[in-house]
């Protein structure tokens, strides 16, 4: 019983210093990480924009904070909200839930009958919408016949605000002005990992935190996986979350300054054969070089 005793005040101690840490980083244990706007300017610009009836593409990594983005902005503007989770149907009969239309055909009788269908349901939004902000969450995996749907309705003057992690080479989340969203700063996640921990009752050290923050990497739906993690018992210190993959630029022109002095020693010695392949070495690596920057660049952190 003693050592029960013991242990019961560790426990209390402990807890103690976690909610005086909470409590300098302005936390508290009902309070939620997404209760807070960590890029009020930001908010703001794309809530001007949208008030301008101008139609805007936010995009970001996973778990970057554009659902979190839209949730601030429904709470200022006359909007609607839609995600594609694979099914075309449900998607849009979320966006006519939001325009509260009926999601069932009327019948002669006046009684319900059959559900609308996805075409019926894409008119019956067109006509209602208005002046309605149309919201769409993960708009890079809405199939064609959605994302042409949402062309005709940004060509005959619908606001939109489009969610995407990367952004299309055509359609409408080409055309539709971006905007990325910067990482958050280690001290902002910091801010997200301490509540987290309080609100899951996870026991954490400030050098805990402060390692959790850097393999965060600036996510914040990334921190509080980590910190969920931590509470299952999962957490592991040679997790790599975003650095499986490792920009190799600088090792290449490494590579090539090595092989650009290769060629100036064959034509400072007169040696033809350096010369030539030094030359073509260099040609060859620059060559793929510009061929890469054709392609449009994809964020591999998961």
């Amino acid at each position: 019983m003693p050592h029960a005793q013991v242990r019961t005040q560790e426990l209390g101690v402990r807890s103690q210093e976690l909610g005086v840490r909470s409590q300098e980083l302005g936390v508290t244990s009902t309070s939620s990480p997404h209760s807070k706007d960590f890029r009020p300017n930001i908010t703001a610009q794309v809530i001007a924009s949208l008030q301008q009836g101008k139609s805007i593409c936010v995009t970001g990594e996973v778990g970057s904070g554009k659902t979190h983005l839209a949730k601030l902005v429904q709470d200022e503007l006359d909007c609607c909200y839609g995600v594609y989770r694979g099914d075309n149907t449900k998607c849009l009969q979320m966006i006519a839930e939001g325009l509260e239309i009926d999601l069932y055909q009327i019948t002669e009788e006046g009684d319900r009958g059959k559900p609308l269908t996805a075409k019926q349901l894409k008119e019956e939004i067109s006509l209602n919408l208005g002046s309605t902000i149309l919201i769409c969450d993960r708009a890079h995996k809405w199939p064609a016949s959605l994302k042409g749907w949402l062309e005709d309705l940004h060509e005959n003057g619908t606001t939109l605000l489009l969610l995407s992690n990367q952004r299309d080479l055509e359609g409408v989340l080409f055309r539709v002005p971006r905007l990325t969203l910067p990482p958050l700063d280690e001290q902002q996640i910091r801010t997200i990992i301490w509540s987290e921990a309080v609100k899951l009752g996870v026991q954490l050290t400030a050098p805990k935190a402060a390692e959790l923050a850097s393999r965060a990497g600036g996510n914040p739906l990334l921190a509080q996986r980590m910190v969920l993690e931590m509470q299952q018992g999962l957490d592991s210190p040679n997790t790599q979350d975003g650095g499986n993959y490792r920009d190799v630029t600088p090792f290449l022109m490494a590579i090539a300054g090595l092989v650009g002095a290769v060629r100036f020693i064959g034509m400072a010695t007169g040696d033809m054969h350096l010369r030539i392949l030094g030359g073509l070495a260099i040609t060859v690596f620059f060559s793929f070089r510009s061929l890469s920057l054709l392609f449009p660049r994809r964020n591999n952190r998961r």
